[in-house]
């Protein structure tokens, strides 16, 4: 018997996936607990129209992040590290600190879309991987100078 996947089912497929199981597993089981319904022409129907809906709503979504992941492009933010009498750098630039520039620059960014970055303790010029969504990401500079 067919049925389509309402939640993710372990070993079986995701939410959405058609799938082919024991008739009574899926009548006892799966269509009883609301993780399936039964693969009918309607149903089947309505499936491929939301399937549609969602790529198409994920294409435009990409196209969005790919304008803003254009405009933050080669960006260069500033940052000033106090130096010691050695040479020796005192604190570090921070994932944070790089969302706060990003944020005042006006991008709508998180924390966890800064990608690889462990604290810069040191002068010179880093290039940051901002990842967007898993299909776009960019690069922005930044600049650690002494203070």
């Amino acid at each position: 018997m067919k049925v389509i996947l309402i939640k993710d089912l372990k070993g079986k497929g995701k939410a959405g996936d058609v799938i082919d199981v024991n008739p009574s597993y899926a009548s006892n089981v799966l269509i009883k607990q609301g993780i399936a319904k039964e693969a009918t022409k309607s149903n089947l129907n309505d499936h491929k129209g939301q399937m549609d809906a969602k790529v198409f709503h994920h294409g435009e979504m990409v196209k969005e992040y790919q304008a803003i992941a254009n405009k933050m492009k080669g960006k260069k933010y500033d940052f000033t590290l106090s130096v010691g009498a050695n040479g020796k750098a005192f604190g570090s630039v921070t994932k944070q600190d790089v969302l706060n520039a990003l944020v005042a620059d006006g991008f709508k960014v998180e924390k966890n879309m800064i990608k690889d970055f462990p604290p810069v303790k040191g002068v010179g010029q880093y290039k940051v991987v901002i990842q967007l969504i898993k299909e776009v990401s960019t690069e922005v500079v930044i600049n650690v100078m002494v203070k």
